[in-house]
């Protein structure tokens, strides 16, 4: 895919075989985005799952290597002084175009045997050769959003080697499986190093009805977790972390949810945040699954459909 950063920021595509003047190598997949002054940004992938980027001028060998992030701007330099700011929408859509033409991250049969030992009892995993079958496999879950949900999460998290990711997916599935089916309101989760979190995750906690004064008030307790009921839901404060690596976790439920898991079912609090975090894992894998073009492909969506669209 072949792009050209226009005057006023946005984005528009090129015919994707073209013939670009001063860059030999053009490796697929790929994503081209022709600069100012001659300058590019040229994304391919490595290792079949990985990212990468590189900025270079049409003509010269020498270029450099540069990280986008999503939904962050990229200020570039562009000669002695000269400086471009990429938006974070034209960030996004890059990688998601690149995305689009990578299989996802992780492997298929570690994530599947995992997912085995939690869901033992459901007969879509006694078939051994079945299960080694990613895309006959991949077919199925999509039929059970729970399974694909926890699936992808797993896989993701192998291939970040994030095994409390993996471990908050096990409490999910083995504690609260079907607490969240049907909810009409999701639960929600903040992250912060410091005393409160950010300006925009406040100004979200604002709209559920929790202020500033509240945050601050449960922040100076001196045992946690802290738990606060306002009309809209509950608010757990939690810390995590070792003590070179601190963190505190914020996370909303509705009453409903807090309802069923703690009077119900008796669930302590650490216990419901983990299962609630899991849960929230799985939406969000379930989610990135959808920008990567294979697993697009295996389940009818328009990964690479979708990229091309046209960004005004």
């Amino acid at each position: 895919m072949i792009f050209e950063l226009m005057s006023k920021g946005n984005l528009a595509q090129l015919p994707d075989k073209m013939r670009v003047v001063g860059l030999s190598e053009m490796p697929s997949p790929r994503v081209l985005l022709l600069l100012p002054y001659n300058r590019y940004l040229l994304g391919t992938v490595s290792l079949k799952t990985y990212e990468h980027w590189r900025l270079g001028k049409l003509g010269a060998e020498d270029s450099e290597e540069i990280f986008l992030y999503d939904e962050k701007p990229k200020t570039i330099t562009l000669g002695e002084v000269e400086t471009i700011t990429i938006a974070k929408e034209v960030v996004d859509r890059l990688k998601s175009c690149l995305r689009s033409q990578m299989p996802p991250p992780g492997e298929h049969l570690p994530a599947m045997l995992i997912l085995r030992g939690l869901l033992k009892e459901d007969a879509l995993f006694q078939d051994e050769d079945f299960l080694k079958n990613e895309k006959a496999m991949q077919e199925s879950l999509d039929k059970d959003a729970p399974a694909r949900m926890a699936y992808w999460a797993i896989r993701f998290a192998l291939s970040r080697n994030d095994y409390e990711g993996v471990s908050r997916i096990k409490t999910w599935l083995k504690i609260a499986p079907d607490v969240f089916e049907g909810t009409l309101q999701t639960p929600r989760i903040w992250f912060s190093l410091m005393d409160l979190p950010g300006r925009k995750d406040i100004e979200d906690m604002e709209s559920l009805a929790f202020s500033v004064d509240d945050l601050q008030r449960m922040n100076s307790q001196s045992s946690r977790p802290v738990v606060l009921y306002s009309k809209a839901g509950y608010l757990i404060l939690s810390d995590f972390g070792s003590e070179d690596a601190a963190f505190r976790i914020w996370l909303y439920l509705p009453i409903p949810l807090w309802n069923e898991m703690r009077e119900k079912r008796k669930l302590s609090i650490r216990e419901i945040v983990m299962a609630t975090w899991g849960y929230l894992d799985g939406l969000a894998a379930d989610i990135e699954r959808s920008s990567f073009g294979l697993s697009a492909s295996m389940t009818g969506g328009g990964g690479i459909g979708k990229a091309t669209q046209q960004l005004s």
